[in-house]
């Protein structure tokens, strides 16, 4: 049964290809990717960081980066909030592309078998959780 007051469903491996193609040419900071994806930040951040992690040899690194935002929505925050320093760190563009290109075609076929619950009531979560 559709639900009519849910606005409609933008897939992630959408949202990553929209980044994709909008990402500046040589760099792009933590802080100009929060920027674009507002909402959906949380989620995109960590699974971003979650395929940068398991690369080796930085998989320490982004382990650690991957709690902040952790952390951060276990507070109940909308968005991840990194340190000045973290945020503004030019991370070399073709580094995204790769994680685009490779994770989209993977998130494709996940959105197929995977599909959106219905968002459950915030205080009757809160109460539940706590």
């Amino acid at each position: 049964m559709p639900c009519h007051h849910i606005k409609a469903l933008i897939h992630t491996s959408a949202a990553l290809q929209r980044l994709h193609d909008k990402v500046p040419t040589d760099y792009f900071t933590l802080s100009w990717l929060m920027s674009r994806l507002r909402r959906r930040s949380n989620g995109i951040v960590m699974l971003l960081l979650a395929l940068v992690a398991i690369a080796p040899g930085v998989s320490i690194v982004a382990g650690l980066l991957l709690m902040i935002p952790a952390f951060q929505m276990i507070a109940g925050k909308p968005a991840p909030i990194f340190p000045r320093r973290i945020a503004l760190h030019p991370l070399p563009s073709r580094h995204f592309a790769a994680l685009v290109q490779r994770g989209v075609p993977i998130l494709r076929y996940l959105e197929k078998i995977i599909h959106p619950r219905w968002p459950a009531p915030l205080e009757a979560t809160k109460r539940l959780v706590v």
